[in-house]
């Protein structure tokens, strides 16, 4: 026989029509204010909403954008534990909006596996205690998260002025360092012409003077490539054209030689780059080599070579070279194996190459043969 009662439904089917009811109950209720939800991720910025009671936060701008009363919670909410008691709650906060003062709503934050979920509610009246007691919390956040700025301002502050400080005492040591040989030749270059004056010899005198203002300019030139470089940087500083050749030739000619002849060969072409760490970089490396021979005769060989996206400029002596196992130090601020002098020329010259990309090495073994050989891979700019 047929029953004749209904069927009963079965539990799956109970539990979908209840799940579409509470779905249907939630939308409706949401959309009429009473409560609004808000995801958001790790770094809090709102990824979704839903209510009209939540239709002011901004999807994709940072929650406080939206909800200055949070400024200061933030590392509260982004730690909340992800348990059943894990909320942070806040009671009672005014909401602003382009159109004068909002509704006051209640707002509680939840732990998630992705991020976190804030639900608002409208709020009751409450005591007018607890109304003051939320606004002065509000207000010593907002001023703690102003401190904090301010904090950071002044911390970014001192670090530039680091910098500044560092750059400068940088520029000190280079000049310091790099005008004692264009020094040494212009109070030689006096030296000669005095002795020439004294012997009568005027034409004598007046070629030192020709070669006394050159070596002058030169002087001058050299100066503001320096202050030029150390003021702004290396990639900041304006690329030239250089003639190596040239620039060697001047180098040369600057520097006492002390009985030691320097040879320039190899390929010796024009480029474009970074004139003063170029100068500064050969300069010391030839001046080294001249400075620190042990003999009264000597000789270094300056060659240059071109590899297509670099140059290569190697300068090589006959004086006492140096140990393999201080080639490394050499290159400290002021280290010197030369007698008990201190020095910055390979400190400086390493810092110039580096700075345009560029490496610098040295080779030698005094324990084979005397001599050392440095070389400098010059990168092309503009390739």
């Amino acid at each position: 026989m047929h029953s004749s009662k209904p069927p009963m439904p079965s539990a799956g089917a109970d539990s979908d029509l209840e799940a579409a009811e509470r779905a249907q109950v939630g939308t409706m209720l949401a959309s009429r204010g009473v409560y609004g939800l808000v995801w958001l991720d790790e770094d809090l910025l709102v990824r979704r909403r839903f209510g009209t009671i939540v239709a002011f936060v901004t999807v994709g701008a940072p929650l406080v954008q939206s909800i200055p009363a949070c400024i200061g919670l933030e590392d509260e909410i982004k730690t909340l534990p992800n348990t059943r008691d894990g909320a942070l709650r806040l009671p009672n906060v005014s909401m602003i909006g382009a159109d004068g003062p909002g509704p006051r709503l209640n707002l509680a934050f939840y732990s998630m596996e992705r991020g976190r979920v804030m639900v608002a509610a409208h709020a009751g009246t409450g005591t007018t205690l607890e109304i003051e007691l939320g606004r002065q919390i509000r207000a010593r956040l907002m001023a703690e998260a102003a401190v904090a700025a301010k904090s950071q301002e002044l911390a970014r502050t001192n670090a530039d002025l680091r910098i500044a400080n560092t750059k400068l005492e940088q520029f000190a040591a280079i000049v310091t360092h790099d005008l004692k040989a264009p020094m040494r030749a212009l109070r030689y270059m006096a030296d000669d012409i005095h002795a020439a004056i004294g012997a009568g010899d005027d034409h004598a005198a007046r070629s030192k003077l020709d070669e006394l203002r050159r070596q002058s300019t030169r002087l001058s030139t050299m100066l503001s490539a320096l202050l030029r470089y150390s003021s702004a940087g290396p990639r900041e500083v304006a690329i030239e054209r250089v003639d190596t050749r040239a620039l060697v030739t001047e180098i040369v000619e600057s520097l006492p030689s002390n009985g030691i002849g320097v040879d320039l060969r190899g390929t010796w072409p024009s480029l474009d780059t970074f004139a003063a760490p170029l100068d500064l970089t050969l300069r010391n490396l030839i001046d080294n080599a001249i400075k620190h021979h042990d003999g009264a005769r000597g000789h270094v060989l300056v060659a240059c070579s071109d590899h297509g996206d670099a140059l290569e400029f190697s300068i090589a002596d006959d004086g006492p070279g140096i140990p393999p196992e201080h080639q490394d130090s050499i290159f400290l601020p002021f280290r010197s194996l030369s007698s008990n002098r201190e020095g910055m020329g390979l400190a400086i010259v390493q810092k110039m190459v580096i700075a345009v990309g560029g490496t610098v090495t040295v080779a030698s073994n005094p324990a084979e043969r005397r001599g050392a050989t440095f070389t400098v891979h010059w990168p092309k700019i503009g390739l």
